[in-house]
């Protein structure tokens, strides 16, 4: 059951930060996304599509705790303002707790499963 509960995270986590990375780098390089981003705001979406990428690793590779870093450093800066807004964007805070729930369950069962290598 852990194995399952534990594969599950990772296929979350995989998930999740694919969605973000897409989602981000749509933002980034479409001009008809309806974000307007220059000077600081290009920096921001760069890092957080490295961000997701850096979390889907994470979760495929089973690290819990770096995906629950990458999960705090994407959504309290950025995941948080877009949730209340009327854009497409407010799902990147939604797909963001997808990480957390990754980490999570990735951590609850660190201990039991056993990988084959």
């Amino acid at each position: 059951m852990a194995n399952t509960i534990n594969l599950l995270g990772r296929g979350i986590g995989l998930v999740c930060a694919a969605v973000l990375a897409g989602a981000w780098a749509f933002a980034l390089w479409v001009p008809t996304a309806g974000l307007t981003l220059s000077g600081i705001s290009v920096i921001t979406a760069l890092l957080l599509v490295v961000f997701a990428l850096f979390a889907g690793i994470a979760a495929v590779h089973g690290h819990a705790l770096v995906v629950a870093l990458l999960f705090l450093a994407s959504f309290f800066p950025v995941g948080v303002f877009l949730l209340p807004t009327d854009h497409w964007l407010k799902w990147v805070g939604y797909v963001d707790l997808g990480l957390l729930l990754s980490a999570v369950l990735l951590w609850v069962t660190a201990r039991r499963v056993v990988v084959a290598q």
